[in-house]
């Protein structure tokens, strides 16, 4: 999947728990966490692709 699908999947299911937690099968308590921690879940795995650089002070075969 490409990361703008990854996006819209955690966009719909924080949507829809949101939906849940106001009609009522679900306790406020467990919502206000979860509305929390589903958004960072979200960052989390949508953040996990950056290529990481190589840090120039890291180079081998230099001498100083």
């Amino acid at each position: 999947m490409s990361d703008i699908q990854n996006a819209l999947v955690w966009g719909a299911a924080i949507i829809v728990f949101a939906l849940l937690a106001v009609s009522g099968p679900i306790e406020s308590d467990v919502a206000q966490t979860m509305l929390i921690i589903l958004p960072v879940l979200a960052w989390s795995t949508l953040g996990a692709k950056r290529s990481c650089l190589p840090c120039p002070l890291a180079r081998t075969g230099e001498k100083s």
